[in-house]
C-alpha cells in the first residue's frame, strides 16, 4: 500500500492534536500565516486547521501545518474557509504544542474543498502535488464540513475576544461592568508583590511577539518597585565590557519601572495583533511571581476562557491620566538632570584644555577600551530569548549556588544537577560528531516494534525522518582571571531546539548536499572558521590539543538550560539496582548534570 492511501482512517482536528505520528485528516483552514515564505531553502506554507468550535472567534486552538515543497507551484493554495484533506501528515510536537509537518522530501496528497456562489457547480476539488481523486468517505465528510461553514464568514472575530476600537473601562464590550470596576482595583508597579493576582494600566515599553503560543511586553505605569529588574542605561555602564547586559539599548524608562509579563492564549492572540509600542493597556488578573534565575518579580497572563488584554484611551479614564502626569513627572526630572550634566560637562572640559596630555592619555585608554568592546560585542545574527535575564559566566554555572543544601542533621551536600535556566555570553571552542554531516541522524527505535507496525508506515514506505543531535563545546567570552584556565561545557542541542537555532529541518546530509551547504553557512555564523581550522588539524595528523585561540568566530548570547540524566556507571540497564537505591559510586546520586541549549535562533 502506498503511503497517504485513501483506506487509512481519517481523523477529525481535535484528534489530530492529541496524535502523534503520520495521519489523514480533515479540517476547515480557518487562518493563513502571510502567504509563502522560504525556510531552509523550500518554499513553505504555513495555515490552521480546524473542525470544531468554528465560530468562537479565536484560531490558536486549531492544528497549525506547515507545508514545505521546493516546486511552489506544488504548494497548497489555501484561502481561508477551504476545507483540506491532508493525507500521510506527520504530526509531532514543537514548543510544547502539536505541528503538522509536510516535509519538501515526503509525499503528503492535499485536495482542497472550496464553496462556489453557483449552485450548478460540481465542485470539484483542487489536488496535488500529484493529481488524484479523493475516496468517496473522503469527499462526502469535505463537502458536509464545507456545507455546515456556510454560515460563517470570519473565524477570527475580535468582538468575541472582547476588543473594540473604543477599549476602555467604561466600553461595553470591554467585559467590565460597573459592579465589576466598583469591586476590582487597579495596583501600581510599586505595590506589587509576589503570589498575588492584580489587574495592571501601564505603558507597553515593548512587545516581542516571540513565537505562536505566548508573546512578552514590557509594562511600566512609572512607579518604582526595587524588586523590579534594573534597566540602566548603555552609556551609565561603561564597565560591561562584554556586554553581558542586554545588547541593544533600551528604550524605556530606565531604573526599576517595568515588569516583564507573558501572556498566553486567548491573551497572546489578541496583543499580537492589536498591541504596539506606546500603548496604554489594562491587564486583568495578572499573576505577580519571582524568577528563578535573577530573583526580580515578573508576571504572567495564563490561559482564560475570555482575553483579558485591553486597550485604553488616554483622555477617557483616571488612571490613564495620572499615568500620563506620572510619565511627564518622570521625563522632566530626566531632562532636568541631563542639563547639569552638561553643565557639569562643560566645567570638567575647561580643566582638561588644561591638561593636555593627561587628556590624550584618557583618550588613549577610551581608544583601546572601544577597540576591546568591538572585539567581544556579541554576535547580532545570533538572538536569544528573555532579554531581560542578566548572563552568567560559565565559572558561575559549574559552581552555581543553587546545588548546596544542608540536611535537618546538618550534613551538608550537593545536588548533582536543577532543573535551572540561565543566559550566557559565549564562544564555541569544539564542536561534536567531528564530521557536521553527522549533525542529523535517523530517530532511535522507541520499542522493539518494526517500522511496518508503526503508524503511517507502510511496506514500500521508504521516508524516514531525520532530527538534529550534536554537541558544542563552549567556554567564556570573557578570559579567566590570571593565572586560572578556561573553564568548558559540553552544550547539547537536539530536536526541536536545534531546528529552532538553525532554523531548517533535519535531513540525510549526507545525500542532500544541498542542505549540508546551508548547514555549513548558517553554523559558520555561530563558529567562524571553526571547521576549517579542525579539518586543518586533522590533516596535519597532529595529536595535540586543537589551539583555537585565533579562531574567527564572535562571542555569542545563548540561553542553557540544565538537566539530569542518568549516570553512565552502569554498563545497561540489566545493571541497575532493582532497590532504586541510586548509583553504588561514592558521591554519585544516580544522575549526571547535562546542559543544553534553547531558545536560541541564528539569523541568517
Amino acid at each position: 500500500m502506498v503511503p497517504g492511501s485513501p483506506s487509512s482512517t481519517v481523523i477529525d482536528i481535535p484528534t489530530a492534536l492529541h496524535s502523534q505520528g503520520n495521519v489523514n485528516l480533515i479540517g476547515v483552514v480557518v487562518d493563513v500565516f502571510q502567504g509563502v515564505f522560504k525556510s531552509a531553502g523550500s518554499p513553505c506554507i504555513t495555515f490552521t486547521l480546524k473542525s470544531d468550535n468554528l465560530n468562537n472567534g479565536h484560531v490558536w486552538d486549531g492544528l497549525k501545518v506547515k507545508y514545505f515543497k521546493t516546486n511552489e507551484s506544488q504548494l497548497p493554495p489555501v484561502q481561508e474557509g477551504d476545507v483540506v484533506l491532508l493525507r500521510n501528515l506527520w504530526v509531532r510536537r514543537f514548543n510544547g504544542k502539536p505541528l503538522g509537518v509536510a516535509a519538501d522530501n515526503a509525499n503528503i496528497p492535499w485536495a482542497i474543498f472550496r464553496s462556489d456562489p453557483d449552485p450548478s457547480s460540481t465542485n470539484v476539488p483542487i489536488c496535488g502535488p500529484t493529481p488524484f481523486e479523493p475516496s468517496y468517505v473522503e469527499k462526502r465528510r469535505c463537502q458536509a464540513l464545507l456545507e455546515s461553514i456556510s454560515g460563517i464568514t470570519k473565524f477570527r472575530n475580535a468582538s468575541n475576544s472582547q476588543l473594540t476600537n473604543s477599549q476602555s473601562f467604561t466600553g461595553q464590550a470591554s467585559g467590565w461592568t460597573q459592579s465589576t470596576r466598583m469591586q476590582r482595583k487597579v495596583t501600581l508597579l510599586k505595590d506589587i508583590k509576589e503570589g498575588t493576582f492584580v489587574d495592571l494600566v501601564g505603558e507597553v515599553v515593548k512587545i516581542y511577539p516571540q513565537n505562536s503560543e505566548k508573546v512578552l511586553l514590557y509594562l511600566s505605569d512609572y512607579t518604582t518597585n526595587n524588586k523590579l529588574h534594573d534597566h540602566t542605561p548603555v552609556h551609565d555602564d561603561p564597565g560591561d565590557t562584554f556586554y553581558y547586559r542586554s545588547r541593544k539599548k533600551w528604550t524605556g524608562p530606565t531604573g526599576q519601572m517595568s515588569l516583564p509579563v507573558t501572556l498566553w492564549e486567548p491573551h497572546a492572540s489578541v496583543a499580537r495583533e492589536n498591541v504596539k509600542d506606546n500603548d496604554i493597556v489594562c491587564l486583568v488578573n495578572v499573576h505577580i511571581k519571582v524568577n528563578r534565575v535573577n530573583g526580580t518579580l515578573e508576571a504572567a497572563m495564563h490561559s482564560a476562557r475570555y482575553n483579558n488584554v485591553h486597550i485604553l484611551d488616554p483622555e477617557k479614564n483616571d488612571n490613564t491620566q495620572e499615568l500620563h502626569r506620572r510619565k511627564t513627572d518622570y521625563y522632566k526630572e530626566i531632562n532636568t538632570g541631563k542639563r547639569k550634566a552638561e553643565g557639569n560637562a562643560k566645567s570638567a572640559k575647561g580643566s582638561k584644555d588644561r591638561n593636555k596630555k593627561r587628556r590624550e592619555g584618557v583618550k588613549e585608554v577610551s581608544e583601546t577600551a572601544r577597540q576591546l568592546r568591538e572585539r567581544n560585542r556579541p554576535n547580532e545574527h545570533v538572538r536569544a530569548s528573555y532579554e531581560s535575564v542578566r548572563g552568567r559566566r560559565i565559572e558561575d554555572i559549574i559552581t552555581s549556588e543553587f546545588h548546596d543544601f544542608e540536611s535537618h542533621e546538618g550534613i551538608a551536600y550537593r545536588l548533582p544537577f536543577q532543573n535551572l535556566c540561565y543566559r550566557a555570553t559565549v564562544r564555541v571552542a569544539d564542536f561534536f560528531p567531528p564530521n557536521i554531516e553527522d549533525f542529523a541522524v535517523p530517530p532511535e527505535p522507541k520499542d522493539n516494534r518494526s517500522r511496518s507496525s508503526m503508524p503511517g508506515n507502510t511496506e514500500g514506505d521508504s521516508i524516514t525522518q531525520w532530527e538534529w543531535r550534536f554537541c558544542l563545546l563552549i567556554e567564556d567570552a570573557l578570559p579567566p582571571p590570571p593565572g586560572q584556565p578556561k573553564e568548558h561545557i559540553k552544550l547539547f542541542v537536539s530536536g526541536a531546539d536545534a531546528e529552532f537555532l538553525l532554523k531548517m529541518s533535519a535531513a540525510d546530509l549526507r545525500k542532500d548536499p544541498r542542505t549540508l551547504a546551508i548547514l555549513r553557512e548558517r553554523l559558520f555564523i555561530l563558529w567562524g572558521d571553526l571547521e576549517e581550522r579542525k579539518k586543518k588539524h586533522a590533516e596535519e595528523n597532529d595529536q595535540g590539543p586543537l589551539k583555537l585561540d585565533r579562531t574567527s568566530s564572535r562571542p555569542f548570547i545563548c540561553c542553557i538550560q540544565e538537566y539530569g540524566v542518568r549516570c553512565s556507571h552502569f554498563s545497561d540497564a540489566d545493571e541497575m539496582p532493582d532497590d532504586k537505591s541510586g548509583c553504588g559510586q561514592q558521591d554519585c546520586f544516580g544522575w549526571e548534570r547535562r546542559f543544553g541549549m534553547f531558545q536560541t535562533t541564528i539569523d541568517s
